[in-house]
């Protein structure tokens, strides 16, 4: 399995269910799993059978060996993961995906484990809520993301989650790394940081991104 370390993050190309039993010193998963629906990636086949095989070898084991995970996995397919401690929402205003029931304007957000916030204020600067919102949409798509990547996530709403569900002390580890825009979220927030990614070129883009963000990182810092 190739590794690469850039900074704070270790990068794997390889399958995540290879790397269960010597992983450690993981705090939290966070990560958006395929959901199951047909998109088209290089390595793998997006089908509800093969979801399944992925939760049952894949997802279970992590949250049983981590206790916390916070999973966007998508509409479609939500009941066929384990029970969560809550399930949250991401939601937008704008009418630019499509449910079976009209426009879809949210996507859930299952999280497993204890909350690392506690009362009622704010957690690093971020709303303790269930809900991640943006008035203007699903937030922004990197072209970097999203000129090879079937179904990126926004670094904007990626930044918010990691810093919703972590402290500055956690190490964050995304089993479906793809593009890297995890790992680029917790670049920015200084988090340490693990990814696994099977397709070799989406894992070079995500190596790309994430050696910039921590490069933007260290002159912000200088």
């Amino acid at each position: 399995m190739r590794k690469e370390v850039i900074g704070r993050a270790t990068l794997y190309c390889g399958d995540s269910r290879d790397l269960i039993s010597e992983l450690t010193g993981v705090d939290v998963i966070i990560t958006d799993p395929p959901y199951g629906i047909g998109f088209e990636y290089n390595e793998y086949q997006d089908t509800e059978d093969s979801l399944c095989d992925l939760i049952e070898e894949l997802i279970i084991p992590l949250i049983n060996k981590f206790e916390r995970a916070v999973i966007t996995p998508g509409n479609t397919n939500l009941h066929r993961y384990p029970k969560p401690a809550w399930t949250g929402a991401w939601t937008w205003d704008t009418t630019t995906a499509r449910g079976f029931y009209g426009w879809s304007q949210w996507q859930p957000i299952l999280m497993y484990g204890k909350d690392p916030a506690s009362g009622f204020g704010s957690h690093n600067g971020i709303l303790r809520s269930d809900r991640i919102h943006f008035s203007g949409g699903q937030a922004d798509i990197e072209g970097s993301a999203g000129e090879i990547h079937t179904c990126p996530k926004p670094v904007k709403f990626m930044t918010r989650l990691v810093a919703r569900f972590t402290t500055e002390a956690d190490c964050v580890f995304d089993p479906f790394l793809g593009s890297g825009t995890t790992g680029v979220a917790t670049s920015k927030l200084g988090r340490e940081f693990i990814g696994c990614e099977i397709d070799p070129a989406y894992f070079d883009i995500a190596c790309r991104r994430i050696e910039q963000a921590q490069r933007q990182l260290d002159m912000f810092i200088n």
